[in-house]
């Protein structure tokens, strides 16, 4: 009994990971239900490489987006600053707001092309595994010097 319970859970866990995700809307699905953002780390822990390209650009994703919201906070501040006050309006603010922005731009350019690397990578990884259950697989008899054995592959 233990040995099947051991079975089924490897097979079980084998299916959770072969699933390919697909990305439409900037939502992730896996079999048409969705998937959030915090979870699909999880999912990407099957490929290291894509699990890193993933996080590398909710990183750049990050910084960049706060830069973006200084920099508009500052040159709104500033403009607002110079409309109710009788100071001169392009002051200091206005321009390291308009530097972040400027900034952010690069960053925030490359992000988007970054996850569909990574999702690309994952699903090529799991490409070969098929989501269907029992459809489609190979069963072989194997001998060797350890003695004869059954290979299943789903």
């Amino acid at each position: 009994m233990k040995k099947l319970l051991s079975l089924f859970c490897l097979l079980s866990a084998g299916f959770i990971f072969s699933q390919q995700i697909e990305i439409r809307d900037n939502k992730f699905y896996i079999n048409d239900a969705l998937i959030y953002k915090h979870e699909i780390t999880k999912t990407l822990a099957a490929n290291p490489e894509a699990l890193q390209l993933y996080k590398k650009s909710r990183t750049k994703e990050s910084v960049g987006g706060f830069l973006l919201g200084a920099g508009i906070g500052l040159v709104v501040g500033d403009v607002v600053k110079g409309l109710v006050s009788d100071s001169d309006y392009p002051s200091g603010f206005t321009y390291v707001g308009a530097g972040l922005i400027g900034v952010s731009i690069p960053i925030l350019s490359g992000r988007t092309r970054m996850k569909d690397k990574s999702i690309e990578l994952y699903n090529d990884s799991v490409k070969g595994n098929t989501n269907s259950l029992g459809y489609q697989f190979d069963m072989k008899v194997i001998t060797n010097s350890n003695g004869i054995g059954l290979n299943i592959t789903f």
